[in-house]
Parts: C-alpha cells; sequence; structure tokens
C-alpha cells in the first residue's frame, strides 16, 4: 500500500515537471507607451449639440445619391497638451438596414418621438469640411492639433437612397417625413 502511494506520488511529480516544461518562455513581449498629464477635453458647447438641417422638400432629391444642402458644424477641442499632434473622429449610431449600396454608411433618421411618421429614402451623411464623406463606424482623416485650443470642422447633409417615384419592379420611393439623426462621436490621439 506504501508501496502504491509512493508510486502515485512519483507519478505526480513527474507530470508537474512535464508541465513546467512545456512553459519554457519562447519570446518576449514589450509593450510601450505613456502616461499623459491629460488629452485634450471636448468643449462643453460640443458635448451635446443640434445641427439644424433645415425643411427639404423631397423634389430636392432628382436622383439616388441626391445630396441636399450642407450644414456645417464643428466639434471645440480644449486645452490640448503639446505633443498631442492628431485626432481622428469616428461617428457611430444607427445606420440605414437593409443591403442598400446607396445608403452605406448613412445616419438612419428618425422620428424623434413625433406621431408622424420618419421620412424614407434619405439619410444623414456626415463629412469633414472638405467633404469627404465619413461612413458611420470609419475614423475620419487626420486632424492636425495645436497645443491649446482646436476646432474640428465637419459637415452633414441629407441623401437620397431611394428616388421619388418608385423604378418597377421596386415599390421604394422617398417619403416626406421627419428625419431627425443622433449620431454619437469618439476621438483617437496620435
Amino acid at each position: 500500500m506504501l508501496k502504491n502511494a509512493f508510486t502515485k506520488l512519483a507519478v505526480i511529480a513527474a507530470v508537474g515537471a512535464l508541465s513546467q516544461a512545456a512553459m519554457a518562455a519562447d519570446g518576449t513581449v514589450n509593450f510601450t507607451g505613456e502616461i499623459t498629464d491629460s488629452i485634450c477635453s471636448v468643449a462643453p458647447e460640443s458635448v451635446n449639440m443640434t445641427v439644424p438641417l433645415g425643411k427639404v422638400s423631397k423634389n430636392a432629391f432628382p436622383a439616388v445619391g441626391s445630396g441636399s444642402t450642407v450644414a456645417k458644424f464643428t466639434i471645440n477641442l480644449r486645452d490640448c497638451p503639446a505633443g498631442t499632434n492628431k485626432a481622428k473622429v469616428t461617428f457611430s449610431g444607427a445606420s440605414v438596414p437593409g443591403n442598400i449600396a446607396a445608403a452605406e454608411g448613412l445616419l438612419k433618421v428618425n422620428n424623434s418621438g413625433s406621431t408622424v411618421e420618419a421620412a424614407k429614402g434619405v439619410g444623414i451623411e456626415i463629412g469633414d469640411a472638405n467633404g469627404l464623406k465619413i461612413p458611420l463606424g470609419a475614423a475620419s482623416s487626420e486632424y492636425i492639433l495645436g497645443a491649446g485650443d482646436n476646432n474640428l470642422k465637419f459637415q452633414a447633409r441629407y441623401v437620397s437612397f431611394f428616388p421619388v417615384t418608385p423604378t418597377a419592379p421596386s415599390t421604394d420611393a422617398l417619403t416626406a417625413g421627419p428625419a431627425d439623426g443622433t449620431a454619437q462621436f469618439s476621438i483617437a490621439y496620435n
């Protein structure tokens, strides 16, 4: 019985030794980074802003992909430390559902709680100051930052993805109604 217990103990010790050998170091991982005093802060007026896109006639969209006049807006950053050189902004929110190529990357419109049904066939396109589209979930091009305050300029507009008059066999058409949207933004600093 003692011999049997000794044998079991020897087997357990041998398995433990093999496990140690299997955990030998094969490489190294180095982690780098920096702890900074702070990054830029989003100015209070930019934390929860409203960008009026106006009232637009559905006839202002003569074809799929047509856009309304742009509305410009700015995300103001404050107290950016020296050495924070660049920023990219990513917008997120509800996207237009379905597999509609012309609607890709557009923010879905809603009726903001109104009893009237939301407009159909349009979405909100967000772009940088030069009009380059920033699809939802994608980062903008880089904005160069200076120490102190910085203003990141953007624009938004309605873009149609359904025609005003449907073409057979589809019955999808642009319709009038409230066309509000809500997007969140996040900023990645470099």
